[in-house]
């Protein structure tokens, strides 16, 4: 169905397409009013809703031209004109953006030109006999024109006789009474539909975030075949279907399909498969684990699975990789097995020989094909198995440097000469990568630069090690355990057994979905809080409570940690995967304990003001704290521990401590790790 409204039109089987604008004067001086009949298609390009009338919010407005790429900011308002009738009028506003002003002048310089002539003769009608005259004000995208309404009058005859077209002001009678600036005025001017230009509003996956497609005058509608949307705090990609979507290919290959974007109100349902995939594959994991892996992959894409040796660890990374489509078939799945003897980046970064050749390693082998712009929709995993068999710190310290570098490029990347787009110059505009793993300038060799150079650890890339704590290993450092997200399951059920698939049950297959499923959307805690100021201040509050315990043995955690514990309990809240206590009690578990070891007094009263914490106000009336301090038994042995623990509001790591005091009642030293 095709839709129009004086310089508004739209077609409805153009895909994504929100409306298509003809230019007129008043994009260059304010933006543009919407009619009311394409209300709702912005409504849905917004997540369903628009600003009520007296209310704005922030929109973005996204083009790319020739490999460059461009965020502006607007505003989406909702004006009352009319008092007590209740009408109104929906605009996109960027009054004091400048930078976006002088683009669209710039681009659109037929139609401001045409404009500003017809404002010009406009001014210089001749004085009315009565004595009355047009009045020559200035013009321009911030200035303001007006003129006589006899001569709007007798200019609008005139142009209507010579077979071009304008529209009058909208508004009230006493509004069009008089003549107003076509830089001020929704479609007060429009050339000729030869000399029309036009701007096209797409949707993305963004609510209230458009791609602006522009046709200047002789100029083509610009269609990337790939086009990287950027927002401050997120990142996604919208490409238009291939010419080829749905056909086989030359091959005889499957169809090629875009991978499809899962909204937050589908990620319960697409976790709930990949749980489905790993039981149905014969493993069994406590309930909430997958969850919690996502949900801790989503807020850093980096994860230590910790436990006893033969829970499984490698395993539950191996399947949530498969589970998205990531295998070692494929090359989206990287094992590398740690040796004791890595004391230095060498042997998983790559060297150069003594001929100064590079000899790359495996992590560099997958971040160059992660980093490939036609791989940049799809997942990477490298799981460093048995990570801690050598000092983390000694082979991963540059990477765990690289990781908070993450931003998003605005670069243009270029091709090499064996084809290789965005692997030299980085990764493609728009995608989150880190500073160069490898330099140009560390490598000698020109074929060596071409292949490696500036190659970065792209936003698709996910690395989760795999850890025993035994006598065979190293304890983390703090460094290590701020930027991972700790996940612990000792605590086995032997009875947890392998079902059989019922007949009925359909078999759960691998999930296909677009990088927003795992994508982290926040790279800093400003980026969220226009959404969720109210959590964040929540979570903010409770996790300086407990810093002022920890400051007590030097355990205090900053700014990185809490920004990290406020994304994980930001998206568990987007996505409905548990409750905030459940998920606040996982932050504990994976931000705060494993930070506490020692064996002074002042551990045991940090561990016991933790514990009170976490039990809540009606069960830590069970304990005599002051005769905790001498000896902590009643917390970790009889049915009244068991009960009152069970009742905590943060249960897992009221366990965990109780747990740890055990450990430094009896061997006079604690610790997160101590199995």
């Amino acid at each position: 169905m095709i839709k129009q409204n004086g310089s508004w039109w739209k077609d409805d089987r153009i895909p994504g397409l929100i409306a298509r604008k003809q230019v007129d004067g008043f994009l260059f001086g304010h933006g543009f009013a919407i009619p009311a009949d394409f209300y709702p298609d912005f409504g849905e390009a917004g997540g369903g809703s628009l600003p009520a009338i007296g209310e704005s919010r922030p929109v973005r407005l996204l083009h790319e031209n020739g490999g460059v790429y461009a965020t502006y900011e607007a505003r989406l308002e909702h004006w009352r004109i009319a008092v007590p009738s209740g009408k109104s009028s929906l605009e996109i506003r960027y009054d004091s953006n400048k930078e976006l002003k002088q683009f669209l002048l710039s681009v659109f310089s037929s139609t401001y030109l045409e404009v500003k002539e017809w404002a010009e003769r406009l001014a210089s009608q001749p004085a009315r006999q009565d004595g009355g005259s047009a009045q020559s004000r200035e013009y321009g995208p911030a200035g303001v024109y007006a003129a006589a309404a006899e001569a709007r009058q007798a200019e609008a005859a005139r142009r209507a006789a010579a077979g071009s077209r304008r529209i009058p002001p909208r508004g009230e009678a006493a509004d069009r009474a008089a003549a107003r600036s076509p830089f001020d005025t929704p479609d007060a001017y429009l050339p000729r539909e030869e000399r029309a230009e036009y701007l096209y509003l797409y949707r993305t996956d963004t609510p209230f975030t458009y791609r602006l497609e522009l046709r200047p005058l002789g100029g083509q509608e610009l269609r990337p075949a790939h086009f990287f949307v950027t927002e401050t705090g997120a990142e996604y990609l919208v490409a238009p279907p291939p010419e080829d979507a749905g056909k086989p290919a030359e091959a005889g290959g499957p169809p090629v399909e875009p991978r499809p974007h899962i909204p937050d109100a589908g990620v319960r349902a697409a976790v709930g498969k990949i749980s489905a995939y790993i039981r149905q594959r014969g493993f069994s994991f406590p309930d909430g684990l997958v969850e919690h892996l996502y949900l801790s992959l989503k807020t850093r894409p980096f994860v230590i699975l910790a436990g006893i040796s033969g829970t499984g660890k490698t395993q539950l990374a191996r399947l949530f990789a498969e589970a998205l489509g990531a295998s070692t078939d494929n090359g989206q799945f990287a094992l590398i097995p740690v040796r004791p003897d890595w004391s230095d980046p060498a042997d998983l970064i790559g060297y150069r020989d003594l001929s100064g050749a590079f000899k790359p390693g495996p992590l560099t082998l997958a971040l160059k094909e992660a980093a490939r712009p036609e791989n940049a929709d799809k997942p990477y995993f490298i799981v460093l198995d048995e990570m801690n068999l050598a000092r983390v710190e000694h082979y991963f310290s540059d990477v765990l440097s690289l990781m908070e570098t993450r931003r998003r490029t605005v670069r243009e990347p270029e091709e090499d000469g064996n084809g290789d787009r965005g692997v030299r110059n980085g990764p493609p505009p728009g995608e989150i990568a880190t500073q160069p793993l490898l330099p140009e300038s560390a490598l000698e060799r020109e074929e060596d630069r071409r292949a490696y150079g500036n190659l970065s650890i792209s936003g698709n890339v996910y690395v989760i090690g795999t850890v025993n704590m035994d006598e065979t290993t190293y304890p983390f450092s703090k460094k290590v355990l701020d930027r991972a997200g700790t996940i612990e399951f000792n605590h086995i059920d032997l009875m947890q057994l392998p079902r059989l698939r019922a007949e009925a049950e359909p078999e759960a297959g691998t999930l296909t979905a677009d990088r927003h499923l795992l994508g982290g959307d926040y790279l800093q805690l400003v980026d969220a809080m226009r959404d969720y100021a109210k959590l964040i201040e929540r979570t903010s509050e409770e996790l300086a409570q407990i810093n002022g315990m920890l400051e007590e043995i030097q355990a205090h955690v900053g700014f990185r940690v809490r920004d990290a514990v406020c994304f994980y309990l930001i998206y568990n809240e987007r996505f409905g995967l548990m409750t905030r206590a459940e998920a606040f009690d996982n932050q504990l578990m994976q931000k705060i304990l494993p930070r506490i070891q020692g064996s002074r007094f002042s551990v045991k009263r940090v561990l016991l003001d933790l514990l009170r914490h976490c039990l809540g106000g009606e069960a830590a009336k069970a304990f005599d704290w002051r005769e905790l301090e001498d000896s902590a038994e009643p917390v970790y042995s009889g049915r009244r521990s068991r009960e009152t623990l069970a009742a905590a509001r943060y249960p897992q790591s009221a366990r965990k401590i109780a747990y740890m005091l055990r450990r430094l009642d009896e061997d006079g030293f604690t610790s997160y790790w101590l199995s």
